[in-house]
């Protein structure tokens, strides 16, 4: 029960950090992602290597699941901050795929040691659903929120999976600060390597930069703090609960933030996006009551 709780209060941060921060700061999503990183960094900094901790020391294999960990979740939040600065309602709807991707992990990578049913794969059958009747509208029109949307679901699967691998007994049981070190400092690296040299030029129209606007580092420092908690909440409550359930529960997070963005930022939810939201999260059901 202590890591379902741990696993409910990240979630609860991601939406307030997702609905308010993300949404609200005219940064650039790249831009809040790496400094809201370096600030975690900052924060860890403080805690444990001024707190006279000594560092583990890491296998390789340790070593390779906190550098995929941290790799997945920065292409995630790549997606997920720009998409979400695009049309924030339609890409957090579409986020809801990730969970339902996670059985492919499972069979396609044994190791995992995941439990899937055939319900699991009948939810993710009916979720691409949902997902399909969401991006319909933008088919043949702009589809740069899709294209993001689409990027993050997939990555933040695999962020998903590696959480678990990464903290549990069964597996590499890496303690959670470090797990959330390894997250946040990726991040920070990764995020303005991949925004501003690689994305900027594919994409000239969407701002990538890495400049903070409007005096706003007060709240991405709070943000930074935020996320900071939220890892290391997260990381504890994965070692003990399994991947599916955590994705469910992440749904919190992005209904959270759209009621944010709704309430705060007068954003709008399309009959289409009602629709196809209302389809992949009646497949997420489908896992947790057959479960």
């Amino acid at each position: 029960m202590i890591g379902y709780l741990q696993v409910l209060g990240a979630v609860l941060i991601w939406a307030i950090f997702n609905g308010a921060v993300v949404r609200g700061c005219k940064t650039s999503g790249v831009g809040v992602g790496t400094w809201t990183g370096l600030t975690g960094v900052v924060i860890f900094s403080l805690f444990f290597l001024l707190g006279g901790h000594s560092f583990p020391h890491l296998n390789q294999a340790q070593v390779i699941g906190l550098v995929c960990l941290g790799t997945f979740a920065a292409l995630n939040n790549i997606c997920c901050y720009t998409g979400i600065k695009i049309s924030m309602v339609n890409t957090l709807l579409f986020h809801y795929l990730a969970p339902l991707l996670i059985p492919v992990w499972a069979i396609l990578i044994p190791s995992f040691k995941i439990n899937i049913g055939v319900m699991d794969i009948v939810a993710l059958v009916v979720g691409v659903v949902g997902m399909i009747w969401i991006g319909i509208p933008n088919f043949q029109g702009n589809k740069k929120w899709l294209y993001f949307a689409l990027g993050s679901a997939f990555f933040y699967s695999l962020e998903i999976v590696f959480s678990g691998y990464v903290s549990s007994k069964d597996h590499l049981y890496i303690s959670d600060d470090i797990a959330a070190l390894a997250k946040l400092s990726t991040q920070a690296i990764f995020m303005p390597f991949v925004g501003t040299i690689l994305l900027a030029r594919l994409l000239p129209k969407i701002d990538f930069s890495l400049g903070i606007k409007n005096n706003e580092i007060s709240k991405l420092m709070l943000g930074g703090a935020l996320l900071y908690v939220s890892f290391i909440l997260y990381f504890s409550g994965s070692a003990t609960v399994g991947a599916m359930p955590r994705g469910m529960l992440g749904y919190i997070d992005r209904i959270g933030a759209i009621v944010i963005g709704v309430i705060f930022f007068h954003e709008k939810i399309t009959k289409q996006a009602w629709i196809g939201g209302a389809i992949i999260l009646g497949a997420s059901l489908l896992v947790v009551l057959f479960r």
